[in-house]
């Protein structure tokens, strides 16, 4: 298949949509956690407390792979699902895109959501999708899957007010 079969970008846009993080644990174990994410510049970003350990955090650093699926499951009608590997860097604080990451889920950006997003307790990170797969199951039917495993980068959506 050629291109996905649903507007992945708008998708990945949607207010309150959170992502499945999963990762591997020091000792080797499986780690998964939903959190909230920004689709933008062709990566997944995340902003997460550091002041536990965390299996995420601790990928970012080297460099590891995490997986991200993003999906819904409303049947018959809407059974959508992007599904994406690849290496995990931590990043600089970037108070944009944690305002625009923060506002995916918040109703309002306050003082104290800025506080709070870019508290020194937390860490940006990110995702590059090297590998996935996004399908879409209409009314439940068998659908074909786009797939793709070299980095990827899906036309941005339009943010809101532009």
């Amino acid at each position: 298949m050629d291109a996905p079969g649903f507007d992945v970008p708008a998708f990945l846009a949607e207010r309150l949509r959170p992502a499945s993080v999963a990762t591997t644990g020091r000792g080797g174990g499986p780690a998964l956690a939903t959190m909230w994410f920004l689709a933008e510049d062709g990566r997944f970003w995340f902003n997460s407390p550091h002041d536990q350990p965390s299996p995420f955090l601790a990928a970012a650093r080297a460099g590891r792979e995490v997986a991200v699926l993003v999906s819904t499951f409303d049947p018959p009608h809407d059974v959508r699902q992007l599904r994406a590997t690849g290496p995990a860097r931590i990043e600089e604080t970037d108070e944009g895109r944690l305002r625009r990451l923060y506002t995916r889920y918040v109703p309002q950006w306050t003082d104290e959501w800025a506080a709070h997003a870019l508290s020194p307790e937390f860490t940006l990170w990110s995702v590059s999708p090297e590998r996935g797969m996004a399908v879409a199951f209409p009314e439940l039917a068998d659908s074909p899957a786009f797939r793709w495993s070299a980095p990827i980068t899906f036309p941005p959506a339009p943010r809101p007010g532009s």
